[in-house]
């Protein structure tokens, strides 16, 4: 158990690096309850914090998110100086009729930053004993009240959608891993919901909820090299460099299941879900793309991935002995962002698990059909770049949406070898109001993405696998004004697996 949860903290530890690195611009036990609210048990006395007394507290919860909102604003205005910090009457002035657009910042900023930020709003209610939609509803008052009254610039379409939706994706999770992570050490919980800090000195009370829920957990440590090769339609070769080499990376990982994904029977969303961080680090392929650090993005191939599904709600049919089944309604959120590429996906849709069991062995496989209502693709001309960034022209990425899916297959033999086999699908159109205004940028237009690896593993012992496993990256646009572009990224590796639960 020890080895649990330190891995649990190794994953608040690594997510939160990764956050702050950069300044920001238990299936339920009440089945019965349809309801957005949680299963709770008290906490025990823990030194000076006592049981949880099982109220509401409206006060804490929103005195949490206001009290970031300004702690934070104040930062970015008198501490950093940002320009876009800078406030005062002229935006808080009819501040409900400024207009809303699509905004160009940091990838990182938008898709992570955002979402964190809004989870802490999430999380500031959830230790405050609100349930899921009542803390849903703080992050919305929180979002808006950044977007309109904590900075100059418009308010921004996109990082409503993130802070918001995003949050609920994230904030859950966290808030779930961190009372998981109380069973070792209340600092443990910190680390991973750092709200907890102003609920419990306002409360003196940990927050609610269910604990030993971790069903998988592992630490995975690549090695491994990659080559890319991108193809402009009608564009003459010869006037760029079609091939990108990464002959070395590592890449650690971490992934939870929580709960049984199969056969798993809730009305109560993120009941269950899986969880999968990732950062690579390793030698550039002397290209990237216009950034503040241009020099050092072609020296460091990177790639930085968040990838999660939570069941919203689900029924477990009994279709034969043999099946465990789950089906009902998800949430994906995806981030990758890879030295090659860039691409997002956050929405709702329809999965189905099942496990097989056979005599001396176990196929485990899932199917989630998701609609991306906001993503987020790279444009390969200025993302490294091919034609000239015009200086109005400040982002290498396009807003998208459209459907995906998502397949994962895994045969477990009897003494332990296993096969993975795991597929993202992508249809991306791109939101017409997003275009940035330059001719170079191209109209509305499909990209097809396809992302998918294979890896197979033998255990050496109880605790270590080890495997090797190849990643296949691909994607073919169709424009309407630029030369459409194919791509691909084959990336393959060996590993050893911590296989702690």
């Amino acid at each position: 158990m020890k080895r649990i949860l330190s891995a649990i903290l190794l994953t608040g530890l690594f997510f939160n690096s990764l956050i702050f690195g950069q300044n920001v611009d238990s299936q339920s036990s009440s089945e019965s309850d349809i309801t957005f609210s949680v299963n709770e048990t008290d906490s025990e006395p823990s030194g000076w914090l006592h049981e949880n007394d099982g109220k509401k507290h409206w006060f804490t919860a929103i005195g949490g998110m206001l009290f970031f909102n300004v702690g934070l604003a104040s930062y970015n205005r008198w501490v950093l100086g940002s320009g876009w910090a800078q406030t005062g009457w002229s935006e808080w002035d009819h501040f409900w009729e400024r207009e809303v657009l699509y905004d160009r910042d940091w990838y990182w900023t938008n898709f992570v930053l955002h979402p964190y930020q809004g989870g802490l709003y999430y999380q500031s209610s959830r230790n405050a004993n609100l349930n899921q939609l009542e803390s849903f509803a703080v992050t919305v008052v929180g979002a808006s009240f950044w977007e309109y009254l904590c900075e100059t610039n418009a308010p921004s379409t996109n990082d409503i959608y993130y802070t918001t939706v995003g949050s609920f994706a994230m904030g859950e999770m966290l808030y779930r891993l961190s009372l998981n992570a109380d069973e070792i050490s209340g600092l443990l919980g910190l680390a991973i919901n750092p709200m907890r800090l102003w609920s419990q000195t306002l409360l003196r009370q940990k927050p609610r909820g269910t604990t030993r829920n971790i069903h998988e957990l592992s630490l995975k440590f690549n090695v491994g090299t990659a080559r890319a090769y991108t193809d402009i339609s009608g564009y003459d070769s010869a006037l760029y460099d079609q091939h990108e080499v990464y002959p070395f990376y590592f890449n650690p990982s971490i992934f939870i299941a929580y709960n049984d994904p199969y056969g798993h029977d809730s009305n109560e969303p993120y009941s269950q879900f899986e969880l999968e961080i990732s950062a690579s680090i390793g030698k550039g392929s002397g290209k990237g793309s216009i950034c503040q650090y241009t020099d050092l993005d072609k020296q460091i191939m990177y790639d930085i991935r968040v990838l999660s599904d939570g069941m919203l709600f689900a029924r477990a049919p009994q279709l034969s002995e043999n099946t465990d089944t789950t089906l009902g309604l998800v949430m994906e959120y995806e981030f990758d962002w890879h030295h090659f590429y860039e691409l997002t996906a956050l929405g709702p849709g329809l999965a189905i698990k099942q496990r097989v069991r056979f005599e001396n062995s176990n196929l485990e496989w899932q199917l989630h059909g998701a609609w991306n209502v906001m993503g987020t693709t790279d444009y390969y001309y200025y993302h490294r770049p091919i034609v000239k960034q015009p200086v109005s022209v400040v982002r290498d990425y396009s807003m998208t949406t459209g459907p995906m899916t998502v397949f994962k297959l895994r045969y477990i033999s009897e003494k332990g070898k296993t096969l993975n086999l795991n597929f993202r699908g992508y249809a991306m159109y791109d939101y017409y109001e997003q275009l940035q205004e330059d001719s170079a940028c191209p109209s509305s237009g499909w990209e097809w993405i396809g992302v998918a690896n294979v890896g197979f593993e033998i255990p050496v012992s109880k605790l270590v696998r080890i495997g090797v496993g190849d990643e296949l990256y691909a994607k073919r646009t169709f424009y309407k004004k630029v030369p459409d572009i194919f791509q691909v990224l084959n990336s393959g590796s060996v590993y050893a697996r911590l296989q702690l639960k």
